[in-house]
């Protein structure tokens, strides 16, 4: 079996690889058009200091420790020649590219339109959408060749579905369902159209249920996202000692998750952390990472609330360092709009600590037999309210966190998610 993972956004399609073959799966990783910091093997499995530049980081200017990039992990690009002919394809190029190819393109391009009717996808992609997607096919081709699956993520399947020459592809759902395949653009209806004709849809955000009843979606199944509880673990890290001892601190709070307040509730946490530091004795400290669209925001509020002395700032951390604040931190806080998680709450449950977050437990119920043991939260006096009850009792804190690393690795193991995509692949396969 060997397969393709096309796409990725947080280092989803590295880590999904990764775990396949520990289990004997020949998974590669085509990662196109992103070399985001947040999407290298380096950021995830790397121990280094320093920072890198976020959007094209140069690995070169920083100690791996012996860190090599797996040869299974292909960073590629198309932009550069996508852009020339999309310049053109506004006019002289739209002309000369459909006459090139013609009959073959119009072929296969009127065929794929009559899909679209025949499943009567809503929105229903324009043949304008599936001909301005053609340029790349031998690309995309080249690719695929020698797969016997697809697994596709973000907008990709679009890509899988067009190019993919017959084989199986999954698309993998991580947030990209919420608002995308019912955006009035090309990608929203070819995206919509690439879901229902994959093999399978795995969904990873449980509250994109949703999404998928009303795009009619009945090939889907829940996948928890992939985290490695074997990596993700309590230990012991002197960052804890080093940060009481610099800040005099009793009690510590880490809140990694970036700075927008629409999605994240970085405000409501900043109101809870002030009151809660007048109302327990010690000194607490919260520690926060500087990224996303509204630190100065943040960093507004923090000046005018008065507890910058109890602020402490950190560049985006890379996840081997991520794993020993971790640890250092008392408590963790992860978002407070959405109503479910990410992979800050179940990388925190695997080292052992409580974490507080908005979780709507109906959201949930569909896809967890048993509901994960995290303190929810939503409004500014709920978040105050399960943090004074947390700071105040270290047998709670403890007693939480035991019962959230057995939760992981019951639910959110890397076994389980590599076992769970094996049966949809030889399922795919049998076919």
């Amino acid at each position: 079996m060997k397969v393709l993972h096309v796409g990725n956004i947080a280092n989803n399609a590295y880590n999904n690889a990764k775990f396949l073959r520990r289990k004997g799966v020949n998974a590669d990783v085509l990662c196109r058009d992103y070399t985001h910091v947040m999407g290298q093997p380096e950021w995830e499995d790397a121990i280094f200091e320093g920072q890198v530049d976020e959007y094209t980081p140069n690995w070169n200017s920083v100690n791996l420790n012996g860190f090599q990039r797996p040869s299974w992990f292909l960073q590629d690009t198309l932009i550069k020649a996508s852009r020339n002919r999309k310049q053109k394809f506004k006019g002289q190029f739209l002309i000369e590219h459909l006459l090139y190819q013609l009959p073959t393109l119009w072929t296969r391009v009127l065929r794929m339109y009559l899909e679209c009717r025949r499943t009567q996808s809503r929105p229903t992609p324009r043949i304008l959408d599936v001909v301005s997607h053609t340029y790349n096919r031998k690309r995309f081709e080249g690719w695929f060749e020698g797969y016997d699956l697809i697994q596709a993520y973000s907008t990709d399947p679009i890509d899988a579905w067009m190019f993919s020459k017959g084989r199986p592809y999954v698309a993998f759902e991580h947030g990209t369902m919420r608002d995308i395949p019912f955006e009035n653009s090309a990608r929203g209806r070819l995206l919509s159209l690439a879901y229902r004709q994959a093999g399978k849809v795995v969904i990873t955000n449980p509250d994109v249920i949703t999404a998928a009843r009303r795009l009619g979606l009945k090939n889907f199944l829940f996948i928890p996202h992939p985290v490695d509880e074997t990596k993700y673990r309590p230990l012991h890290t002197p960052l804890r000692g080093n940060l009481t001892n610099r800040y005099q601190a009793d009690l510590i709070l880490f809140a990694p998750s970036r700075h927008n307040w629409d999605l994240k509730g970085n405000d409501l946490l900043l109101k809870a952390f002030a009151r809660c530091m007048k109302a327990l004795p010690g000194k607490l400290l919260l520690i926060l990472c500087e990224w996303g669209q509204e630190v100065a925001r943040s960093k507004e509020m923090i000046e005018m609330l008065g507890i910058g002395d109890c602020i402490v700032w950190t560049p985006p951390l890379n996840k081997m360092k991520l794993i020993d604040y971790y640890n250092a931190a008392d408590v963790v806080l992860d978002q407070f709009m959405i109503g479910t998680f990410g992979t800050v709450t179940p990388e925190a449950m695997a080292c052992g600590k409580p974490v507080i977050l908005h979780f709507d437990r109906e959201v949930h119920e569909w896809c967890y037999g048993e509901m994960p043991p995290v303190v929810s939260a939503r409004t500014e006096n709920e978040i105050f309210s399960r943090l004074m009850e947390l700071l105040g009792s270290s047998d709670r804190r403890e007693a939480i966190g035991l019962a959230s690393r057995e939760w992981v690795s019951k639910y959110h193991g890397w076994e389980l998610v590599a076992d769970r995509q094996i049966e949809v692949y030889r399922e795919l396969l049998q076919q």
